[in-house]
């Protein structure tokens, strides 16, 4: 009997299928050293206030479910210039950035960025960018295994 050899072809169709599907591994050697070159480039920056950084999971969330993710929170209110988000490999992601300060606090979604055109800078309002107490962010629909770093850029002091 040659039943076996008619199971082959359709088992063949789900191998390739399965294959075209699977999400992305992450090269572990290559996410470390993205992060060594990620820390070498803003650790000597005297205008930068702090960096969140985390892991991220593929998947497609909707925004108004996603997490507060990481927070810095200032010991002192900062003037913050601007932001810069930066993720690994060739994937892409969205995130959410949640600001408080004395005038008030909100939140704004960063459209999808194709993480090997990193850093990406974000540009705040002023009212988002004077006395800030706290920056938050969380990376979300990911197609891939990633991580994702935001660096939070201060403004230099006027001189008077």
């Amino acid at each position: 009997m040659h039943c076996p050899h008619l199971l082959v072809p359709p088992l063949a169709v789900l191998l390739l299928l399965a294959g075209c599907t699977a999400t992305p591994t992450v090269d572990e050697e290559a996410l470390a050293d993205w992060r060594s070159a990620q820390e070498a480039a803003t650790e000597t920056d005297p205008d930068v206030l702090g960096v969140l950084t985390a892991d991220i999971q593929p998947g497609d969330e909707d925004p108004s479910e996603v997490g507060t993710g990481v927070t810095l929170r200032f010991p002192a209110a900062k003037a913050i210039d601007h932001l810069e988000f930066s993720c690994f490999g060739n994937g892409h992601m969205r995130g959410i950035v949640r600001i408080e300060s004395r005038g008030g606090s909100g939140d704004f979604t960063v459209d999808p960025v194709a993480c090997r055109d990193s850093p990406n800078p974000i540009r705040l309002t002023r009212l988002a960018s004077t006395d800030v107490d706290s920056v938050a962010f969380n990376g979300f629909d990911s197609d891939r295994s990633s991580a994702w770093r935001l660096v939070i850029v201060g403004t230099a002091p006027s001189a008077g």
